[in-house]
């Protein structure tokens, strides 16, 4: 990939100067207009000096690069909207704030059918160096540990769509095929017989309980 070779300093620092789509690295360019003071997204980044220079950045995402998301999808098609905005805020802090915009395919947990998710997320993140600052945060923020730098920004962005996730997809009952009060007799059945298989979406229930 573009930005793992012996030069990465360099290539990093490009990706800054000349921002770009993560669709446009695989041969997609991304036309969309920008809001004023606005770039595309760059693959890594020292998001303290992003920070420090009140950078902006906006651009689709394709559902593909998400890595760990895709195991609990039934498509991998479309984009995740994405639109961060690094500053300082009124007492010094460095921040994240991103929105998240995608509809995903998922699984419902009673039909065993696809269904329609639209994720629309806001995050604030407190950009911070050490575990040893949590505590010190306002509850505002929820913690963005960099401990290195450059930091990966497609791995913020799943996290966060992950916690989006409910960590049991089901259709209303008005939707679902399935009958709501016999699912759930047999799905207590299965748990008291251990007969329940690994569910995909048990990443979900770690992930959550971690923040």
């Amino acid at each position: 990939m573009p930005y793992i070779n012996k030069e990465k300093d360099y290539v990093i620092e490009f990706a800054i100067k000349w921002p770009i789509s993560f669709d446009s690295l695989w041969g997609r360019g991304y036309n969309s207009p920008l809001m004023s003071g606005q770039q595309r997204l760059p693959i890594e980044l020292d998001p303290f000096r992003m920070a420090e220079q009140g950078r902006q950045f906006s651009s689709p995402v394709r559902i593909k690069q998400f890595k760990r998301l895709l195991p609990l999808l039934e498509s991998d098609e479309g984009n995740v909207d994405v639109e961060l905005q690094f500053e300082v805020d009124e007492i010094g802090m460095r921040i994240l704030r991103g929105h998240l915009k995608a509809n995903l395919i998922l699984q419902c947990q009673r039909c065993l059918a696809k269904m329609d998710y639209p994720l629309e997320s806001d995050f604030h993140l407190a950009i911070i160096q050490s575990d040893g600052e949590v505590e010190r945060l306002p509850e505002t923020y929820e913690p963005l540990v960099v401990e290195s730098t450059p930091m990966h920004v497609l791995d913020v962005i799943e996290d966060e769509i992950l916690l989006s996730i409910p960590q049991v997809p089901m259709h209303g009952e008005n939707d679902c095929i399935a009958q709501p009060t016999k699912d759930k007799t047999e799905l207590a059945e299965q748990h008291a017989n251990g007969e329940t298989k690994e569910n995909p979406f048990a990443v979900l229930e770690k992930l959550k309980k971690d923040h």
